[in-house]
């Protein structure tokens, strides 16, 4: 069974319960396409845009019954000229990682149609710093006023932002600094744009499909079940954002 990172799964079980059915999506770095598959059960297409090659590899891999279904672009996003609307746009952690993060929201709710719909994730509250951002590409944290203002300053309505994952994605954060410690001298020494990349497509598609068994959708459930009882106060490290046009 595949293995899926947990703190994806907490972002993916907030995400999916939010979703609203529409004919075409787009994804802004889909990165490991784990949700990108997801999304599919509500959209009867997608396009995804991703600056990473690699992803591409990824794309190939999936069944041609799912690749049929989705349109892959390797182009930056927020150079790139779509030609078309969205029903929806999807970007989990990425807009921390863009020096103009306010032109991104803008040009995601001017590929939006009317009443379509934006779903953002991004890292929470300043007083998260670590070692972790400084070598994943992050320029920033965002507290809760401060993605609203930005979705506001674009006109969206029906905002909503909750802190997802608590407690567990907090536990988690600590193995997770231990690490970036340990390799923090060889990657604090790559460009923005190389920590971005691997951050984006990590090396869990290599994990070992054994740990699959034991960190997967279903045996999560409950946990996420849990963690969402805290959605509305501000204690996690990650908020999921909606918004419609």
């Amino acid at each position: 069974m595949k293995y899926y990172p947990p703190r994806f799964l907490f972002r993916r079980y907030e995400i999916l319960k939010r979703l609203k059915r529409g004919h075409h999506f787009l994804e802004i770095g889909p990165g490991n396409l784990y949700l990108s598959e997801d999304l599919l059960r509500y959209f009867v297409k997608g396009t995804l845009v991703d600056y990473n090659p690699y992803v591409k590899n990824i794309y190939n891999d999936l069944e041609e019954s799912i690749r049929k279904r989705l349109d892959f672009i390797v182009e930056d996003f927020t150079s790139f000229q779509f030609g078309l609307k969205f029903d929806c746009v999807v970007a989990c952690e990425v807009i921390e990682h863009v020096e103009q993060d306010q032109e991104v929201i803008k040009k995601i709710y001017d590929l939006l149609n009317d009443q379509g719909r934006v779903v953002l994730s991004v890292p929470s509250r300043h007083k998260f710093w670590s070692k972790h951002d400084e070598i994943v590409g992050h320029l920033r944290r965002y507290e809760k006023q401060e993605i609203k203002d930005m979705l506001l300053k674009e006109n969206f309505k029906n905002i909503s932002i909750l802190s997802y994952g608590f407690p567990f994605v907090i536990i988690l954060r600590l193995p997770r600094i231990l690490l970036a410690g340990l390799q923090y001298k060889k990657r604090i020494r790559w460009s923005k744009k190389a920590q971005t990349k691997q951050s984006g497509v990590s090396d869990n598609c290599e994990m070992p499909s054994l740990l699959g068994t034991f960190c997967n959708p279903y045996t999560v459930y409950p946990l996420c079940f849990v963690s969402s009882l805290f959605n509305r106060y501000d204690l996690s490290d990650g908020y999921i954002i909606t918004a419609e046009k």
